[in-house]
């Protein structure tokens, strides 16, 4: 998707070539990545520093779709919370597992798929699975991969950690 900023002093809207909609930017940050897999990432403002390295290594850090998983379950109880609120149900105590994989789709194009285990004390699994279904509409994370990868939702009976 090709993005056109039209950003202003005065003007916090973007518009999108592919759909033409103006949206208000809530907010920006940045990230700097160096070496790849097996190089640092520094997140934010603060620049909180990491290591990175391959998947299925022994080496100390993180690889990118932990990264990405940690990401989409922090913004994805944002999101529950937002609807647990509107619903006037208490989603506070919620807990997320994001299981991402990497695939290789070709042996030159590669993909990702999630599976994301959440748990929302005092619901039932139907309640929790109509509610992770909802939040799946609002949460940045799932409009951003909607389309683009896999996403399971799951019901958790018990707490993840």
């Amino acid at each position: 998707m090709t993005q056109t900023d039209t950003t202003t002093q005065a003007d916090t809207t973007t518009q999108t070539e592919s759909n033409q909609t103006a949206m208000k930017k809530l907010f920006t940050t940045s990230s700097i990545a160096t070496g790849g897999r097996s190089g640092d990432v520094y997140l934010g403002e603060q620049r909180l520093h990491l290591k990175t390295r391959p998947a299925h290594s022994n080496r100390e850090g993180t690889d990118p779709e932990e990264m990405f998983g940690a990401g989409f379950a922090a913004c994805y109880l944002s999101a529950l919370g937002e609807v647990g609120r509107r619903m006037g149900l208490d989603t506070t105590q919620a807990q997320a597992k994001a299981v991402v994989s990497l695939y290789a789709k070709t042996e030159t194009e590669y993909v990702l798929g999630m599976e994301l285990q959440v748990y929302i004390p005092g619901q039932t699994e139907e309640k929790s699975l109509e509610l992770l279904h909802i939040a799946h509409q609002v949460c940045p994370y799932s409009n951003a991969t909607r389309g683009n990868m896999d996403v399971k939702l799951v019901a958790l009976t018990e707490p993840v950690l």
